[in-house]
């Protein structure tokens, strides 16, 4: 019998990079350019982004003062180059992992402040997510670059009140 190796070849583009498996199990990473994998055998599974990603996560929560608020949070991360396995294989939907911390940290803090307190606290509040998102996700191969809190909406109830007492 003669054996015959069907190469099929795909691209990479700057900046991505694949993901080979060979009968399903993890062989190698594709760099950018023109790689090959032969038919049957390997498969290239996979593509990641090395260019900084951004979620944008809307939290409502109480404030001290019973409040309702809503704060737009801005995560800005990428995949660290180092970790792609990780990044690849350790969880299915990072963008709902980074949005469940993000919750976790805005639904523990925002009720410790009073809604004057929330808007003076807002870099205390971005740090405090960032942190608490960096130690989580960089074993997973992601590194939090910047979280930016770049909106706080209390209730439009609330507004109409604050509104009417300036008035008065």
């Amino acid at each position: 019998f003669d054996t015959m190796v069907v190469p099929v070849c795909f691209t990479i583009s700057t900046a991505e990079v694949g993901v080979v498996e060979r009968f399903g199990k993890f062989t190698r990473l594709a760099s950018p350019g023109l790689g090959c994998v032969i038919l049957c055998v390997e498969d290239l599974v996979g593509r990641l982004s090395y260019r900084v990603q951004q979620l944008d996560v809307r939290v409502e929560t109480k404030t001290l003062d019973n409040v309702f608020v809503t704060a737009v949070v801005s995560i800005q991360y990428q995949i660290l180059q180092e970790k792609v396995y990780d990044a690849f294989y350790a969880l299915s939907n990072p963008t709902q992992q980074i949005t469940a911390h993000v919750y976790d940290v805005i639904r523990a803090e925002l009720p410790n402040l009073e809604l004057d307190s929330v808007f003076e606290a807002k870099e205390d509040l971005a740090l405090t997510v960032k942190n608490a998102l960096s130690e989580t996700m960089t074993q997973y191969g992601y590194q939090i670059l910047q979280v930016l809190i770049t909106d706080l909406d209390p209730d439009q109830v609330c507004m109409v009140l604050l509104t009417f007492i300036c008035l008065i």
